[in-house]
């Protein structure tokens, strides 16, 4: 009597499937491979469409560059600091401010005892005129950004208003700003910061360096 012993190898394989009704001859593997290649197929698929549109994102962008120029007028932002110096000669003649270059447009200088009493971040009557005349060349300037920055002396504030010399000077740049606003400059265009004693104009600790340090400066950029 023959016996699974004496067919071959294959014969085997297919003889223990049909006996058993399980899945001995491995073509649910071929199954698997089937959607596994299916799988890889779909994401090059979607990787190929991706890099398409990047590539077509480019092409419109450099396009885009490469017109540009040819088609549309050149935009360019007048300089504000001739128009600062004319309007604010006089008070610059007096020592009341300052104008010098900035990285990206003019600075302007404020002596803080025109603007305020010591210690203290309310703005005085007297400040009016300078802040006002700032203020309505500020206005028609090209739409610049401004950036108030507080600045005090290297002598230590605290009391029950002002812990340090950065509220002390956080308060004075937003009771500019706050003015500022009321004469009609966009609030958008506005920023207000502390500097503290941590950018002194002058170096020394005399009384006379001190008020030099103790100002607000408005950074008006193009």
């Amino acid at each position: 009597m023959s016996s699974d012993r004496d067919l071959p190898l294959t014969a085997q394989f297919d003889h223990g499937e049909d006996e058993g009704g399980q899945s001995g001859s491995g073509r649910w593997l071929i199954s698997y491979a089937d959607l596994i290649t299916t799988l890889m197929v779909l994401f090059l698929a979607l990787y190929a469409m991706q890099l398409a549109r990047n590539n077509e994102f480019d092409v419109r962008r450099t396009a885009q560059r490469t017109i540009a120029p040819a088609s549309a007028p050149m935009v360019t932002t007048p300089s504000i600091d001739r128009a600062l110096l004319a309007s604010l000669e006089t008070l610059r003649q007096r020592g009341e401010i300052t104008i010098v270059p900035a990285v990206h447009g003019v600075e302007i200088g404020i002596n803080a005892q025109i603007l305020f009493n010591s210690g203290d971040a309310m703005l005085l009557p007297e400040s009016r005129d300078v802040l006002g005349r700032i203020a309505d060349v500020l206005r028609v300037a090209p739409a610049g950004n401004i950036l108030v920055e507080g600045h005090t002396d290297s002598t230590p504030i605290s009391n029950a208003k002002y812990a340090s010399n950065w509220e002390l000077s956080s308060a004075r740049a937003g009771a500019v700003v706050r003015y500022l606003v009321g004469r009609g400059i966009e609030p958008h265009r506005l920023a207000a910061i502390g500097r503290a004693d941590n950018y002194p104009l002058v170096a020394g600790n005399d009384p006379a360096n001190r008020a030099l340090n103790r100002r607000v400066t408005l950074i008006v950029q193009r």
